[in-house]
């Protein structure tokens, strides 16, 4: 079983998410939190095998969210999942310890098989961010 929480400021979006993780053979969403200083006080404890994060959380955004985070549990497998696009945003959150960057608009059965990649060691990426990067 691969548990997943995640860090997004729009309920709605965090609902469909865990709903649909929650509904996918082999997948469990244990948490879920509306802002990166929530996450940085729990999911230490929560221990999910990965987070997906967005990047505009309010007040602190998710890419200085990942430093931290990294910071306090290195082996933690992080996802950005947002509609960011922009290099620069890109680079920030790979240097600050992302594992991958998915956009938003990527389908259900990718976003699976993006934690899939994740877990196996890969470093996934929606194919136009891929382009940017290389």
């Amino acid at each position: 079983m691969t548990t997943l929480s995640i860090v997004d400021d729009e309920k709605e979006l965090r609902q469909s998410i865990a709903t649909f993780v929650n509904g996918s053979p082999g997948f469990k969403c244990i948490s879920a939190y509306s802002s990166a200083e929530a996450a940085l006080k729990s999911l230490p404890a929560d221990k999910p095998d990965v987070v997906l994060m967005d990047i505009n959380l309010g007040a602190m955004n998710g890419i200085e969210c990942v430093e931290r985070l990294k910071a306090v549990v290195p082996e933690m497998q992080i996802l950005m999942l947002t509609v960011y696009e922009d290099t620069d945003k890109i680079y920030k959150a790979l240097a600050a310890g992302a594992t991958g960057y998915l956009l938003k608009r990527s389908s259900p059965a990718k976003l699976l098989q993006a934690i899939r990649e994740v877990q196996a060691g890969g470093s996934p990426m929606s194919t136009s961010i891929a382009r940017k990067v290389v």
